[in-house]
């Protein structure tokens, strides 16, 4: 799946770009299915709700043109007892793509998804950018 996710974005670089997400509507449920990890996350972090997640265009999947998709990036402030730190925190999911008669597609056709799942994989922190 992976390779199959590769070749699509080596092949259209311009079909995909960032697009708009909310943390807490559309990242955050993600992350509650792993609650002491959503707990040490938000004990630890403050993270602006406005985001960035890697949009679909219809170019590449006609059926999924304007869906957003991981990794997501989020502006943060680290609260240490340093004093706080701002970071960007980077959500990685892992996904995956499916047809119309819901099935997971795995020969790298993607032109005929109609839904994506995501599930919640790791973060990472960075320095700002």
């Amino acid at each position: 799946m992976l390779i199959a996710l590769g070749a699509l974005l080596s092949a259209a670089p311009a079909a995909w770009a960032d697009g708009t997400v909310s943390f807490e509507q559309d990242v955050l449920p993600m992350i509650k299915v792993r609650p002491e990890f959503e707990k040490f996350l938000l004990g630890t972090l403050k993270v602006t709700d406005a985001g960035s997640g890697t949009r679909i265009s219809e170019q590449a999947m006609p059926h999924l043109g304007g869906a957003r998709m991981g990794p997501y990036e989020f502006r943060a402030t680290w609260r240490s007892s340093n004093g706080d730190v701002p970071v960007t925190l980077i959500i990685d999911t892992n996904t995956k793509f499916f047809d119309r008669a819901g099935r997971e597609i795995r020969n790298g056709s993607l032109k005929k998804a109609v839904s994506v799942k995501e599930t919640f994989d790791s973060i990472e922190i960075e320095q700002p950018r």
